[in-house]
């Protein structure tokens, strides 16, 4: 365009108009930017999701969840990841996985502090972080499920909850022994403290409902309650104050998710 051409108010505008012009093209072409930069991750957290269920479809559609439910915890994987300076999205798509298996918002969960501090470390080089911290995982699950299953763990604790047993330590290392093993007595008995304690109120009535809670919160992370991979289980155990209905639904699901 040739400058008898522009507009009269910006050929005549002096310096200091000159600055705040130029400085708010500077501003909106940030946010525009931002925008298009938020929309792209958005764009790929949704195919992201998608192609997790696509992946443990069977499992996820037992616990009641869609690969649109999964988005959020994509988008809190991805967003921790860029906290911890994890951008790229193979590195992003295998904590993703590592959501999937040690539960929404792991970095939170006391029993992976070790193993997240270790993998995010200024020592440790950018690229392999998420390759480490999926080293950490794979090791914690062969030790957790060694000889054991979680259709196995799901028997036990249909067991003890048609029983009628609450979240005692002993109720516990029998639904799942391979915990226990993992731990110091000192360590485990803290955890399981801590999670017990940490029940939210529905199901903190010492029975079978806050044993269901503790036992799942071992498998599937200690906020599986708020894990939108687990709404079917959530809604079971908050809703259902019949033992033996609440026993029928968890063997229901696991059946569904182990076949």
């Amino acid at each position: 365009m040739a400058w008898g051409a522009c507009p009269p108010s910006l050929i005549n505008i002096g310096v200091s108009d000159y600055q705040r012009f130029v400085a708010l093209v500077l501003t909106l072409s940030s946010e525009q930017f931002a925008s298009f930069e938020a929309h792209a991750r958005g764009r790929w957290c949704a195919v992201a999701a998608h192609n997790l269920f696509a992946v443990y479809e069977t499992h996820y559609t037992a616990f009641g969840a869609s690969a649109e439910a999964i988005i959020p915890m994509v988008r809190s994987t991805a967003a921790w990841a860029q906290r911890c300076g994890i951008n790229g999205q193979a590195d992003v798509t295998r904590l993703c996985h590592i959501s999937a298996s040690l539960g929404h918002q792991f970095w939170r969960d006391p029993r992976f502090h070790g193993y997240v501090g270790a993998a995010t470390a200024p020592t440790m080089p950018v690229g392999r972080r998420a390759t480490a911290m999926m080293g950490y995982t794979k090791g914690w699950l062969r030790s957790l499920w060694a000889g054991d299953s979680l259709r196995a763990f799901s028997e036990r604790l249909t067991e003890l909850v048609a029983g009628g047993h609450g979240p005692k330590h002993h109720n516990l290392h029998y639904v799942l022994p391979g915990h226990r093993q993992m731990f110091s007595v000192s360590d485990d008995d803290r955890l399981l403290n801590w999670l017990v304690n940490s029940a939210p109120e529905p199901v903190r009535d010492t029975g079978p409902r806050q044993l269901a809670y503790t036992a799942c919160a071992l498998v599937h992370g200690a906020d599986w309650f708020n894990d939108p991979q687990y709404t079917r289980l959530a809604e079971a155990v908050r809703s259902e104050a019949d033992a033996a209905s609440l026993a029928g639904q968890i063997t229901t699901i696991y059946a569904k998710a182990t076949a």
